[in-house]
This record gives C-alpha cells, sequence and structure tokens, in this order.
C-alpha cells in the first residue's frame, strides 16, 4: 500500500472512532458509575489491530484520545483516555499477532475492555491518590466483560465484512 493510501486510511479510522465515540457519548448509560461505557469505538481498533501495522493503530488511539477529550470531557481526562487506549491496543495486538489460536476477536475485545478499565483506575488512583477509586473495580471489571463482548461481536462481523469485500486485499502488506 502506497503512503498516501495508508494515510487515507488511518484518516477514515480516526475519523471513525472519534464520531463513534462522540455519538456514544450521547448514549445514556444505566449505570451511574464514573468510566462505565460501551467503549464502542474499540471496534475501530480492532479493525486497526487486524489490517494494520501497530505504530497505525497507536496513531488511531493517541489522535482519538485528545480530540474526544478536547471536545467532550476537556484535556484531564486525556491521561485517562490514552492510558486505558494505548495499554488496550498493545496487549490486543500481541493477542492478536501470537496468540489469536487461543484468542477469538471477542475475546481479545473483553481483554482489552478489562486492561483498559483497570488502566483506567490506575491512573485515577495515581491522579488523586485516593484508595476509594479502586471500589470501583468489580463493577468496571463486569461492565468491561458485557461491554467487550459486544464491541468483540459487532468487531468480528466487521472483520468479517471487510475480508469478503478485499477492501484491505493486501492485508499481509499494511500489517508489515
Amino acid at each position: 500500500m502506497n503512503k498516501n493510501k495508508r494515510y487515507a486510511v488511518i484518516i477514515i479510522l480516526v475519523s471513525n472512532a472519534i464520531i463513534i465515540s462522540l455519538l456514544e457519548s450521547l448514549i445514556p448509560i444505566p449505570i451511574p458509575v464514573p468510566g462505565v461505557k460501551l467503549g464502542l469505538a474499540n471496534i475501530i481498533i480492532l479493525i486497526g489491530i487486524v489490517f494494520l501495522p501497530l505504530s497505525d493503530v497507536l496513531l488511531i488511539v493517541i489522535i482519538r484520545s485528545f480530540v474526544v477529550a478536547l471536545l467532550t470531557r476537556g484535556i484531564m481526562t486525556v491521561a485517562f483516555s490514552l492510558g486505558g487506549g494505548i495499554i488496550s491496543a498493545l496487549v490486543m495486538a500481541l493477542l492478536y499477532k501470537k496468540f489469536s489460536r487461543f484468542f477469538s476477536i471477542k475475546g481479545i475485545s473483553v481483554v482489552g475492555a478489562i486492561l483498559h478499565n483497570t488502566t483506567q483506575l490506575a491512573v485515577a488512583y495515581l491522579l488523586l491518590g485516593e484508595a476509594v477509586v479502586l471500589l470501583y473495580f468489580p463493577i468496571l471489571l463486569v461492565s468491561a466483560v458485557i461491554t467487550g463482548l459486544i464491541t468483540g461481536s459487532i468487531g468480528e462481523m466487521a472483520i468479517s465484512e471487510i475480508r469478503k469485500k478485499e477492501i484491505f486485499a493486501a492485508e499481509k502488506q499494511l500489517s508489515n
């Protein structure tokens, strides 16, 4: 894939991740716990992990984290989004590249959601210095499993359709 096409793909995925995140912020969550959300932008990250090099996936995570934080919750939330996004993307990519015979996309998504929430909780603890935030862990763990399964299922369907339509005809070339 030439450089221009690669950049175009990154821009499209970043744009979709931002739009999904912004739309998701409009969906009311019945659990009034800070940090609980669907994490639908993770679908884009899963697609990136399958079809793009890790550096491109991390670029998508970084740009989305900054833009969405600036447009919604403010710059102070970048540390939470960025920390969770980078750690989860790194581990999900590792699981996909090295252990996909043991982990489905759904399983990878669940692990990513758990790591994202755990990392955000760790960042909150480090920034606030209050152990009380750790009381959220059980709720965030359960929500991560549920939302990880949802986004993983959607991600599996999207990846399957992308492969069928041969949108990334040279899949191996992109991820090298």
